[in-house]
């Protein structure tokens, strides 16, 4: 999150007093972002390295000749630094495509004592195994804190790049070649050039830790980089957690604070590093970022939740036999519609359409259902039937009669389960990428768990609802139905996806004879265009428009197209 970075920005003005502190907090991060790029050739992309270290000392040591011989600025030397890293990363690469397992530990634990003993023979160029000393570090004004502020930077940006590609088609390749690498090849993956890349990528990153390293310490030696620190470097990835992104900064917090921590001790730290490694491995497999992961997910994000929940009612309210239910109305037209919304939603995500539907034409009427929003919960268990019934409620509640009926998504099968019971009092159907006429499908167990971490999770709320509208960019609306969503009552994550696979109106739809408009945009990741034109044709009057390039949510996506169809014909 942005808050954790301005944290961590903040924290050398709060040791300014203290310049160990902060260079074991320029360490932290340094030794994060080498294991970060450590993580992407062994967490993501399943490739065994033990020769890591390399890549820093090629990066530590290009940078420092670079700005001491050349005069080369700082950053400069560093990026070149990193890209011949990068380079050789290709180059170690290649060869490796052959080998896989023990064999490739092997051969890149032979490259990293091949390059240690390499900067450590030509010693009238590198300084040879004595090292180099003095490397300079230019600063304006308090050069502890610039150097961390260095280091974050570089390492707030290698995050930011990390995510991205893990979380794009090349992230997806790279786990899909850890998991299997001839089903990868099967479903058109390029193990080759995917392999190469990540090893090229995480070795850019190391590149950038050893150019870092050198000007922040001010000394380098061969021996700073050989086999002992690529070993303390897929350490610090283990005990951080593999395929984690958070994981290698966990894991450097904990092998730089180590030895400080035991440093009046008189045991080893090997011993202790070893036996931490040990525990890790055997009962908290996964790392430490899994971990706290979840203490985050099942307890912090509770308040977390509470305190971005929706407090003020946006709308009115109205008490029907089904319990107080909460609405907003709009216009004053001839013709009533209600909008009935979707999963995780609320009367408040019909807004973009809502604002471009005439006024002087229609009146609308959205609602919270119960369970959602600001309305009451509906005791016992959660179905569709019990939603269509407060849906009858609330129209009779306030006279609504001869009107559009809109659903969207769990919406769409409220909507119809009004239609069969009540088809006379309607003028047309309006189903917008709705659950299917005939169900969904029923999950297991396991996934109806993973449903309910959106209960205490509202970035996963809102990047999912982000991902079911993917061309309207709106960042504070989605704030706003985000903070909606965490009221949703607690039974209705798990329920609402239990109910949507019990319901079943396709006999009962042949009697449903208005104008049924099924609306569906192509890009919708959650339902697929055979089951919506089935849903069409279970209706006598029922025709299927394709909105193309838009996802699930046309409603804010194309609501001018929508609007289209309240008069059209059909």
């Amino acid at each position: 999150m942005l808050w954790t970075w301005l944290l961590l920005a903040l924290l050398p003005f709060l040791l300014l007093k203290s310049a160990f502190m902060i260079t074991i907090l320029s360490l932290v991060g340094i030794y994060a972002l080498a294991a970060l790029g450590l993580n992407l050739i062994m967490g993501y992309s399943g490739q065994i390295s033990i020769g890591h270290a390399a890549f820093m000392s090629i990066g530590a040591y290009t940078s420092t000749l670079l700005v001491m011989n050349f005069n080369v600025p700082l950053v400069f030397a560093m990026l070149i630094g990193g890209l011949i890293a990068f380079a050789f990363g290709i180059l170690i690469g290649f060869p490796a495509l052959r080998l896989s397992g023990f064999y490739l530990a092997i051969a890149t634990m032979g490259f990293v004592v091949a390059i240690e003993q390499i900067f450590g023979y030509f010693e009238h160029i590198t300084g040879g195994h004595a090292g180099i000393r003095n490397i300079p570090f230019p600063h304006l004004w308090n050069s502890d804190v610039e150097k961390y502020l260095l280091v974050l930077s570089v390492l707030f940006v290698s995050y930011v790049i990390s995510e991205r590609l893990i979380n794009s088609r090349t992230g997806r390749a790279w786990m899909a070649i850890r998991e299997n690498e001839t089903a990868a090849a099967v479903m058109g993956v390029n193990n080759a050039w995917f392999k190469v890349l990540a090893f090229a990528v995480g070795s850019m990153f190391a590149g950038l830790a050893g150019a870092l390293y050198a000007h922040v310490i001010g000394y380098i030696a061969p021996s700073d980089f050989g086999i002992a620190k690529s070993l303390d470097l897929l350490a610090v990835s283990v005990i951080g957690g593999m395929a984690s992104v958070d994981g290698p900064f966990y894991g450097a917090l904990i092998y730089v604070a180590m030895p400080f921590l035991f440093s009046r001790s008189n045991v080893p730290l090997s011993i202790i590093f070893g036996a931490l490694l040990i525990f890790v491995v055997l009962f908290m497999p996964l790392g430490i970022s899994y971990y706290i992961r979840m203490f985050r997910m099942n307890y912090l994000n509770a308040l977390l939740v509470h305190l971005k929940k929706s407090r003020r009612p946006y709308g009115m309210f109205v008490q029907t036999p089904a319990g107080r239910i909460h609405y907003i109305k709009y216009g004053n037209g001839n013709i009533p519609i209600v909008l009935v919304h979707g999963n995780f939603a609320s009367a408040r995500f019909f807004e973009p359409l809502i604002k471009k539907i005439p006024q002087e034409k229609y009146t609308v009427y959205a609602l919270d259902l119960p369970n959602f929003g600001f309305s009451d919960e509906l005791p016992g268990d959660v179905s569709i039937e019990k939603y269509v019934d407060a849906l009858e409620k609330f129209v009779q509640t306030l006279g609504i009669r001869n009107f559009i009926l809109l659903g969207h998504s769990l919406g769409g099968a409220v909507a119809m389960g009004y239609a069969v019971r009540n088809p006379k009092n309607l003028i047309k159907l309006i189903l917008v990428d709705p659950a299917p006429v005939f169900g969904m499908p029923r999950y297991d167990e396991s996934t109806y768990k993973i449903i309910d971490v959106y209960r205490k999770n509202p970035e996963l709320i809102k990047r999912a609802l982000m991902m079911n509208a993917p061309t309207y960019d709106d960042e504070k609306f989605f704030e706003r139905i985000t903070a909606d969503a965490l009221r949703m009552a607690k039974k209705a994550f798990i329920g609402n996806a239990k109910a949507l696979a019990e319901y079943n109106y396709s006999d009962k739809a042949k009697n449903v004879e208005i104008p049924v408009v099924v609306i569906y945009g192509d890009k919708d990741v959650i339902l697929d265009y055979i089951s919506m034109q089935k849903t069409a044709a279970a209706f006598p009057n029922g025709k299927l428009i394709v909105l193309k390039d838009i996802g699930h949510s046309p409603v804010i996506e194309s609501p001018e197209e929508v609007i289209r169809h309240f008069s059209a014909r059909v």
